[in-house]
């Protein structure tokens, strides 16, 4: 073999030996350690950049394998022995072009899951999305039923004291209706006067007015149910 060839084949094997180095040790390592510690976008950018670089190196260890088989050919006649280093270099380069390979098919296997990593990751944000917005609904919900329960409390409770009143009233109104006919007769024997029939009056008037206002409250609780039961 030439000294020229020589010298391509020693340079060849430096860098080959230093890429070897770098994938098999540090550069993986720190692109693994890399890829734990970054965003899962930014996880797979790195992949996919790794990814290239074997891709390239690749290619050019498949020229080089193309150039050494070419060359074996060249020097068949020249010396066993020259064949023999020439055979142990082209199975060196096999090797390392499988190792490549080996890194090339994980990288391949790492890329395909930060992808799936990041689709899982979309679609449990958008899950996170309806969920905060049922969970508001809900709440609104609960909250205006509160509210509504609060005000149905209260109408029951201003509706029961009205009725209580119209109870209340009813005899007051029954006694001053006679005493007012008896004194408006000219005839009773009973002391009864025009304030008898002024007392009535009032007691008449009172009485519609809670009236009105028992039917009011009757329907704003009509109202209330009905809102409550939608």
């Amino acid at each position: 073999m030439s000294s020229s060839t020589t010298g391509k084949t020693t340079k060849r094997n430096w860098k080959l030996s230093l890429l070897l180095g770098l994938l098999a040790g540090g550069a993986l390592g720190a692109g693994i350690q890399h890829y734990n510690n970054v965003p899962v976008t930014t996880a797979y950018s790195t992949l996919k950049s790794d990814y290239q670089s074997v891709v390239d190196e690749l290619n050019k260890e498949k020229l080089s394998v193309k150039q050494l088989t070419d060359e074996k050919a060249l020097l068949v006649e020249s010396s066993n022995q020259k064949l023999d280093a020439l055979n142990l270099q082209l199975d060196q380069q096999k090797v390392q072009l499988e190792q490549l390979t080996q890194q090339l098919t994980n990288i391949q296997k790492q890329q395909e899951t930060t992808q799936k990593l990041v689709v899982t990751k979309k679609k449990l944000n958008k899950e996170v999305v309806a969920l905060k917005t049922k969970t508001k609904q809900q709440k609104e919900v609960i909250d205006n039923s509160n509210v509504l329960f609060e005000q149905k409390s209260k109408t029951q409770h201003d509706l029961a004291v009205v009725q209580r009143q119209i109870v209340a009233l009813s005899p007051d109104i029954k006694k001053a209706k006679k005493a007012c006919a008896e004194f408006k007769s000219g005839n009773s024997w009973n002391w009864v006067s025009q304030k008898d029939c002024d007392n009535y009056a009032d007691f008449q008037q009172k009485l519609n007015t809670l009236k009105a206002q028992e039917s009011q409250l009757k329907q704003s609780l009509a109202t209330l149910n009905k809102k409550i039961n939608a």
